[in-house]
C-alpha cells in the first residue's frame, strides 16, 4: 500500500526552540514508517533573534522566501496532508499565508499552533476573526492542551484534537538513572530556552537574588541564545551582580545533542518561568530526565507539572513567589528526590512512540473526511 504523502512545515535548529525540538523529534521518529513524511524549512535558520516579529523590510523578505520555499515544496511533492506548525503574531501569520497555498493546491491541512491560546487571541478584533478564518480552513487543528478549549467554543463543529507534546524520552530516561550528587555539592537550577522577559529570565534573575538558600551553594544556568542586545546586557548585568554567599550564575550558549543532556545530567531542579507557553518541550524533557520542576502556572504547563507532586507552580511575573518555591527545593534533598521520580512517571505519557500512533490515526481521520 502507497504511503499517504505528508508534508511537514516547520524549522529546524538554529536557532533551537519548541518548534525546532518538535520538528526534528518528528522526523527522526517511526511516523516515516507510516507515511511518506517530507520536511520544507519555513523560518529562516539565519534570522535575526532581535527583529522576530517587527515589520522591517528583512523580515518580509524573509517571510516572502520561506512561504515560496513552502509553494515549491507543494509542487514538487504533492502532498495529501500539509502539517503546519506555528505559532503567535507574525509567524501566525506567514503560516496562514502556507494554509492558503495548500487550500488552492487542494490539499487538506492539520494546522499545529505550538503556542498559548490566549497570546494568541490577545489581537484586535480584526485579528480574532482573521485567526478563525483560517482555522476554520484547516482540514484539523492540532492542539497541545485544555487550555485551547476556548477555540473549540469559538468554533463550534471545527475539528479539534488535543494532542499533547511529545519527545523521545529514552535519553534523557539514562541521564535520570546514573544521575549522582557528591556530598557537599552546590545544588544546581538549570533554565533552557530563550533568554529574554516574555519567558521570565527577568523574574528568575531577581528570585534569584533573593532566594534563601539555608546557606547552601547553588548555581543557576541559564542556557539559550539571548533575543535581543538590549536583553544580553541586562541579562549580564543582573548575572554579574553580588548574589550573596554561595550563590553564582551562568549564561551558557545554546546546546544541542549530547551538551543538552549534559546540562540536565548535572542539574538538581529545573525551572521554566515563561509568562505565556503552549506546551514547553523543554519541562517535559526535565521530566523525562528526573528533574522536579518549578514553572509558571500558564498554558499547558499545569498539565504537565502538578502543583506539589512533581514540582511546584508559581503565578507568573512573581519573582517572590518563585524564590519561595525554589528554596523549598534547594533545602530539601528528598523533596528533589521524590518529586523528579514524579516526573519520570509523568514523562511516560509524553513519549514520541505513542504519539506517532495518535498522529497516524489522526492523519487517517484527516484523508477519510
Amino acid at each position: 500500500m502507497n504511503k499517504p504523502r505528508v508534508l511537514l512545515s516547520g524549522h529546524l535548529p538554529p536557532p533551537l526552540g519548541g518548534i525546532a525540538t518538535f520538528c526534528r523529534t518528528l522526523l527522526d521518529s517511526p511516523l516515516r514508517d507510516r507515511v511518506d513524511l517530507r520536511f520544507v524549512q519555513t523560518s529562516s535558520q539565519d534570522r535575526d533573534l532581535a527583529a522576530s516579529g517587527r515589520a522591517t523590510g528583512a523580515n518580509l523578505a524573509g517571510a516572502g522566501r520561506d512561504v515560496g520555499r513552502f509553494i515549491r515544496a507543494l509542487i514538487a511533492r504533492r502532498p495529501a496532508i500539509a502539517h503546519i506548525c506555528t505559532a503567535v503574531g507574525a509567524s501566525f501569520l506567514k503560516n496562514s499565508v502556507c494554509v492558503l497555498c495548500a487550500r488552492a493546491a487542494r490539499c487538506r491541512v492539520v494546522l499545529h499552533p505550538h503556542c498559548s491560546f490566549a497570546r494568541l487571541y490577545a489581537g484586535s478584533r480584526l485579528w480574532r476573526w482573521y485567526c478563525d478564518r483560517i482555522f476554520r480552513l484547516s482540514s484539523a487543528v492540532i492542539v497541545l492542551s485544555d487550555e485551547w478549549s476556548g477555540l473549540a467554543a469559538r468554533l463550534p463543529g471545527s475539528k479539534i484534537h488535543r494532542l499533547p507534546n511529545a519527545i523521545d524520552t529514552e535519553p534523557y530516561r539514562r541521564i535520570a538513572s546514573r544521575r549522582s550528587r557528591a556530598a557537599g555539592a552546590a545544588v544546581r537550577i538549570l533554565y533552557l530556552g530563550h533568554l529574554a522577559g516574555v519567558k521570565g529570565t527577568d523574574d528568575l534573575l531577581e528570585a534569584f537574588a533573593r532566594l534563601a538558600a539555608g546557606g547552601l551553594s547553588v548555581g543557576l544556568d541559564l542556557v539559550g541564545d539571548v533575543q535581543a542586545a538590549e536583553d544580553d546586557a541586562r541579562l549580564r548585568a543582573a548575572a554579574a551582580r553580588d548574589l550573596g554567599a554561595g550563590k553564582s550564575v551562568r549564561l551558557v550558549p545554546p546546546v544541542s545533542g549530547e551538551e543538552k543532556l549534559a546540562c540536565f545530567e548535572r542539574a538538581d531542579i529545573f525551572v521554566f518561568p515563561s509568562h505565556f507557553e503552549g506546551m514547553p518541550m523543554a519541562v517535559l524533557e526535565a521530566m523525562a530526565a528526573g528533574l522536579p520542576v518549578v514553572a509558571t502556572a500558564v498554558g499547558g504547563i499545569p498539565e504537565l507539572v502538578g502543583d506539589g507532586v512533581n514540582g511546584i507552580l508559581v503565578p507568573p511575573r512573581d519573582p517572590a513567589a518563585l524564590a519561595g518555591a525554589m528554596a523549598r527545593l534547594v533545602r530539601d534533598e528528598g523533596l528533589r528526590a521524590r518529586m523528579g521520580e514524579q516526573s519520570l512517571e509523568r514523562s511516560k505519557k509524553h513519549d514520541i512512540r505513542p504519539y506517532v500512533e495518535e498522529l497516524a490515526a489522526l492523519y487517517r481521520t484527516v484523508l477519510g473526511a
